[in-house]
């Protein structure tokens, strides 16, 4: 049997573009294996990947365009050419903007494995419809508004940079199934001698590889943040001269988030600690 091992690239819409390595028997895809070659991906993929090949042959992947043909729930389709299935659409679309008005259609889909032209194709053809305007998927759109209001057009730092990082936070996020690269990176830090913290409203697998674990309960992260943040103007370890110079509104930020209390005794890394699940 003829073996070979090709190389490829991960289809989803995920920013690590991870490089994989393909091995072919006779021409069909057996095993998909992360290139440890790769700068970012490092021989390691997500579960996603891990296994691709039993996707790309699944006999549930849906190769044709399918039509109800039973109740809604019953899981009954019969397959159709593209060509019926086209017609079918724009004549169901022509009912319902002779009755109702084109904006009665409204688009709603993301990337899932479309690179930047397949996902934005649509959206002439939509407004030449006349449809109904949408930001497409309502948690991204949402979640990208929310980081410009507050970062404008600040550019995350480079997922290397936390190599160099003596402290690391991750605040909210299971980086073992959402960042899993990342983690190398983590883990080298570690090497070099970082602590790594946990923030989360429970013990997710990544706690396995923090120094300190913070269980807080959901919803009172924001508190946590601001008492972080109090402590730090107070005791004046903030970075003022960066403050000054990129920073909009701190200063009322200071006058109506953190107000001055009467001091007290400096609160200590142990005593932080008696919120935390040491390691």
């Amino acid at each position: 049997m003829k073996t070979e091992v090709r190389r490829s690239v991960c289809p989803y819409d995920c920013p690590d573009t991870c490089g994989l390595k393909i091995e072919l028997v006779e021409g069909r895809a057996v095993r998909v294996a992360g290139d440890s070659e790769h700068p970012f991906t490092r021989g390691s993929l997500c579960p996603k990947m891990a296994h691709y090949e039993r996707t790309v042959y699944s006999s549930e992947r849906v190769l044709h365009p399918l039509i109800r043909s039973g109740e809604k729930g019953s899981g009954q389709f019969r397959t159709v050419t593209w060509d019926e299935a086209i017609v079918c659409i724009a004549d169901h679309w022509k009912e319902l903007i002779t009755g109702y008005g084109a904006e009665t259609i409204l688009p709603f889909s993301y990337a899932g494995t479309m690179g930047l032209v397949q996902r934005n194709c649509g959206e002439s053809f939509f407004h030449r419809l006349g449809a109904s305007r949408l930001a497409r998927t309502i948690c991204s759109s949402a979640k990208g508004y929310g980081w410009s209001s507050v970062m404008g057009e600040t550019l995350a730092p480079h997922p290397d940079e936390i190599k160099k990082s003596d402290l690391i936070i991750l605040w909210g996020t299971n980086a073992l199934a959402t960042n899993l690269h990342l983690v190398h990176n983590v883990r080298e830090a570690k090497m070099r001698g970082a602590v790594v913290w946990l923030v989360d409203t429970y013990e997710t697998p990544t706690a396995k590889i923090a120094d300190n674990f913070v269980c807080v309960r959901p919803g009172c992260d924001g508190a946590l943040a601001l008492g972080i943040m109090h402590i730090l103007v107070r005791e004046g370890l903030q970075n003022q001269t960066f403050l000054n110079e990129y920073v909009q509104g701190f200063e009322d930020f200071r006058a109506e988030c953190l107000p001055e209390f009467p001091r007290t005794k400096s609160v200590r890394l142990q005593e932080l600690r008696l919120v935390s699940l040491k390691r």
